[in-house]
């Protein structure tokens, strides 16, 4: 049997459509493979085709039987061992044989059955996701009619009581409804007045009819009434133009009133002597794409949205925490610079001013906590955490609070070393917390009570305390963001998010809170997290070094070095500067050198390298550690101690630092005991000079 190559078209369903209309009832599966490669070929651009027939082997492996096209192909085991086991298409460039500069197969199924392949080679501009969802349509009509080949040539009993005449009407309409039955995709064929002729299955089940039911309606009567419109205007004009396809997405109704998405893709078939017969039209459910999409882009303006959070948390943090830096750093220097000692009624102002802009600073660091933790962007290490040692860091903290506060503070410690899961940072904050809000809200000469018990599989902390307590309507509300239950209208300062903090952290850490208290008794907070043994690590996150202690690397305090020091500070704020120039006179030793951006700081250096230099994260021209990695590339700066100074705090900006060689970062408002103690390090790591 004969046949000329399809010409090329604008669609490969066009081309399917075509090949399907011009199958013989009796035509082989070789000659329809025959028709469908140059198809394949023209409309892909590909060089090589080949396309088989598979079986499959009692042991259950398939293989290849009949093929055609070019045998190079059937060589390419990789290939087909690949379609045999994944039986989904498959793409691979380069392809190893120097023969080959791109390869793509195609599994033929039937239903779920395996029944061919195709491979194709040698497309100049290769193969991608893009080709391969265009050709899905018109590859599944193919699949039909090889199948219908496969299940003729297997009938051959039934074959011969078929005319083996091409014009046999009932053997064409068997060839039509084999291809309508193995089809993956809804087909139906559509008068000129829009009524069904002619539905398969899968189309009835898309629109959700019967198949009976449809061939008494026309495409209005299940068209969603906003699309009939359009889509009635596409009809008339392919009828009517010199186009004889239209393609389209459009919404279905179904008899339950749900809509359906569905592309659409509609071809008119005219008769011998050219006129418009009727249309042939392809239907795919898109709902699942669509929502595919519509998920993506909701995760893509999530991502946007948090990351412009991020962006606006870190400004925002950067914003607050200059002025603040000058507020609490120059009261500071007044408290503590021996050569100006304060008198009593000048030390008392000037500790109302530190308190102030230290709650100042709390407030703004729990709503960038909060913010960070709804974000998602408070990352954890989750990881074998140390409890006694946690416990004491914690008590310690609190300490100086809880004796001007005249309590009593009482730290029970387990009996062995316990350990639980937990990001040791977080886990000290959430005690810290628990511990201050013990202290605000505790009666006079009262009592708070820390205490850990391992209760295997978990590790129970609990923090106790003798102030007036909750009452149940109190507790039902005490997690609730911004919710002083009450506090707002006493002396006590706070935000009322510290204990929503908490939660949202013990949470994060798998674990869980509970409460108990009793108005005028006190209140009794528990912590349980997950028993771990010291070599558990689960999610190696990024901590929040600025909570962390971290070695300084300087050494020790003793014997600080004589000589003169010099410190090149990179900073665009003079205020900033000034303070930083104030602490220095307590240090008579160091010399300051400040460059107001980037470039200065790195032409400084480089002329007369300090002894150490003290950078600022947001210059003019650069950030501070573009300065530091320009530095690292000379020899005799390379090795300068580096230290950041910035009111960026978040976790990212940290970590960064450290990993880029910074051997501190000191946060804005500065405490001034930090950066002294550092010059100090410093100057003893130097010896005499």
């Amino acid at each position: 049997m004969s046949h000329s190559p399809e010409p090329v078209r604008s669609s490969f369903t066009d081309a399917a459509l075509s090949l399907a209309a011009r199958t013989l009832p009796d035509e082989s599966v070789k000659s329809i493979l025959d028709r469908l490669l140059p198809a394949l070929k023209a409309w892909t651009g590909s060089s090589l085709a080949f396309a088989a027939t598979v079986e499959v082997a009692p042991s259950g492996h398939p293989h290849l039987l009949a093929g055609t096209g070019d045998e190079i192909l059937r060589d390419q085991t990789e290939l087909w061992d690949t379609l045999f086991r994944d039986q989904q298409a498959w793409i691979k460039a380069p392809t190893g044989d120097p023969r080959l500069s791109s390869l793509m197969g195609w599994p033929l199924r039937h239903g779920t059955q395996l029944i061919g392949v195709i491979g194709l080679a040698n497309r100049p501009a290769g193969y991608d996701e893009t080709l391969l969802r265009a050709m899905q349509v018109g590859l599944v009509i193919a699949a039909g009619l090889v199948a219908t080949a496969l299940l003729t040539q297997s009938s051959q009993q039934s074959l011969d009581d078929l005319s083996l005449k091409a014009g046999n009407l009932r053997a064409s309409k068997e060839q039509y409804r084999h291809i309508f039955e193995v089809a993956g995709v809804g087909l139906c064929r559509v008068g000129l007045d829009g009524r069904f002729l002619d539905v398969n299955q899968r189309f009835a089940d898309i629109t959700g009819r019967s198949r009976e039911a449809l061939l008494g309606l026309t495409v209005a009567d299940i068209t969603y009434s906003e699309d009939w419109g359009s889509d009635f205007a596409l009809m008339e004009e392919t009828i009517r133009g010199p186009q004889d396809r239209y393609q389209t997405d459009k919404r279905y109704i179904r008899p339950d009133g749900s809509i359906v998405w569905v592309a659409l893709t509609a071809v008119l078939v005219r008769d011998a002597q050219g006129r418009p017969a009727h249309f042939v039209s392809v239907v795919e459910d898109i709902g699942d794409r669509l929502r595919y999409e519509e998920a993506i882009t909701s995760a893509k303006a999530a991502e946007r949205a948090s990351k412009a959070k991020t962006e606006f948390l870190s400004r925002m943090s950067h914003e607050l925490r200059t002025p603040l830096n000058a507020m609490l750093g120059f009261a500071q220097l007044l408290r503590v610079d021996p050569r100006y000692p304060l008198n009593d009624n000048q030390l008392q102002k000037v500790q109302h001013i530190e308190r102030a802009g230290a709650h100042l600073l709390a407030m703004l660091t729990d709503v960038l906590d909060l913010s960070r933790i709804e974000a998602g962007s408070l990352p954890l290490s989750l990881e074998a955490t140390p409890v006694i040692g946690v416990m004491q860091e914690a008590c310690a903290l609190v300490q100086h609070q809880v004796e001007e506060a005249g309590l009593q503070l009482q730290l029970t410690l387990p009996e062995q070393a316990v350990f639980a899961l937990a990001d040791q940072v977080r886990l000290r904050q959430i005690l810290v917390n628990l511990l201050s809000n013990a202290i605000k809200y505790n009666r006079p000469q009262g009592r708070i009570m820390l205490e850990a018990l391992a209760l295997t599989p978990h590790v129970v902390i609990t923090v106790s305390d003798t102030g007036k307590g909750l009452s149940e309507e109190q507790q039902a509300h005490l997690f609730e963001p911004f919710n002083r239950l009450g506090a707002e209208k006493t002396n006590i300062e706070g935000t009322g998010i510290g204990l929503v903090i908490v939660k949202r952290l013990v949470d994060l850490m798998q674990g869980r809170i509970e409460v108990s208290s009793a108005l005028q008794i006190g209140s009794r907070f528990r912590i349980w997290l997950n028993e771990a043994t010291p070599d558990t690590h689960v999610n190696h996150g990024m901590q929040d070094a600025l909570l962390r202690p971290r070695q300084s690397g300087f050494g020790s305090l003793d014997g600080l070095g004589g000589g003169q020091l010099s410190l090149l500070y990179a900073e665009d704020n003079p205020i900033n500067v000034e303070l930083v120039r104030q602490v220095l006179r307590m240090r008579p030793q160091w010399h300051l050198d400040v460059a107001t951006h980037g470039a200065q700081a790195i032409e400084m250096a480089l002329s007369s390298p300090p002894d150490l230099l003290l950078l600022d994260m947001h210059l003019g021209d650069m950030n501070g550690t573009d300065v530091s990695d320009e530095l690292a590339r000379h020899p005799h700066t390379a090795d300068i101690p580096r230290v950041a100074l910035s009111a960026d705090v978040m976790p990212d900006q940290i970590h960064e630092a450290r990993e880029r060689g910074f051997v501190e970062y000191l946060s804005k408002p500065l405490e001034v005991p930090k950066l002294l103690r550092i010059l100090d390090q410093c100057a003893k790591s130097m010896g005499p000079v």
